[in-house]
């Protein structure tokens, strides 16, 4: 697919860089979008992976987003029983295809590390 956004980009950056960028815009649109989003019901959950695989997908040489978000309800039932969608509940995988470059990134809790990890999880380079 051509990119006519290609030349803003400095000629130094190859299809590898471009790909592992990409992967991080989409990481970073999710946690910092999302994050913070009301959730009730496993059908919220549910509608939002949904909603946040869907607007990765929109952005440009997405090939593949899958979401899942942990969610436990509280068990009150009251007015007030719900929660909020933190960076640490999603597990967020995306697949970016750009050039001669596929990159899968991740976002996952770590629990060893108490923290939700942005990372690459896979690179494959066509050879031409």
């Amino acid at each position: 697919m051509e990119d006519p956004a290609a030349k803003y980009f400095s000629t130094k950056v190859t299809s590898r860089d471009r790909a592992v960028f990409e992967a991080g815009i989409a990481i970073g649109t999710a946690v910092h979008q999302f994050t913070g989003t009301p959730l009730k019901s496993l059908e919220d959950v549910r509608v939002l992976e949904e909603a946040i695989k869907r607007a990765l997908l929109a952005q440009p040489f997405r090939e593949r987003v899958e979401v899942k978000i942990h969610f436990e309800r509280s068990p009150s039932g009251g007015p007030y029983d719900y929660t909020t969608l933190r960076a640490r509940d999603m597990d967020l995988r995306v697949v970016v295809k750009y050039g001669s470059c596929r990159v899968a990134a991740r976002l996952k809790y770590i629990k060893e590390l108490d923290y939700a990890l942005a990372y690459i999880e896979d690179i494959e380079e066509e050879v031409k």
